[in-house]
């Protein structure tokens, strides 16, 4: 099964963070810069694929829900599944440096996190690690 519809879900919720903290998603600092890429999404998306798609995609198969694929494409239907469980997990509450809040939230946190760091805030970034 492709990944890629779920991470381009995950992209679109990265890139509004990244805009509302005030950053350029031009300039990143994991990834090679890259004409017209927006690399920083690359960065922080390293944080939270896992626990954003792999693991609602990866649910959904081992639940035995059929996944379909035509001509090298997620159905409709399928698409329609993994987008709802995507979401469903960036709206999930969890505990996250003794807060609990919804993966959506860290998100916008790292991202702040990142502007703290570059302005001197913060003498280190600690990225946003999860438990399975």
């Amino acid at each position: 099964m492709d990944l890629n519809y779920g991470y381009g879900i995950l992209y679109s919720r990265l890139w509004e963070a990244i805009l509302s903290a005030g950053l350029n998603p031009y300039i990143s600092y994991l990834h090679k810069p890259q004409e017209e890429k927006p690399t920083l999404i690359f960065d922080l998306i390293e944080e939270f694929r896992q626990q954003a798609v792999d693991r609602s995609v990866f649910s959904l198969i081992t639940k035995g829900e059929e996944v379909e694929v035509e001509k090298g494409f997620l159905t409709n239907e399928t698409r329609k599944r993994v987008a709802e469980k995507v979401l469903e997990r960036i709206n999930t509450i969890e505990t996250f440096r003794a807060r609990e809040m919804r993966l959506s939230q860290i998100m916008k946190g790292q991202a702040h996190a990142v502007v703290a760091f570059l302005e001197g805030k913060l003498t280190n970034y600690r990225p946003y690690i999860a438990k399975w």
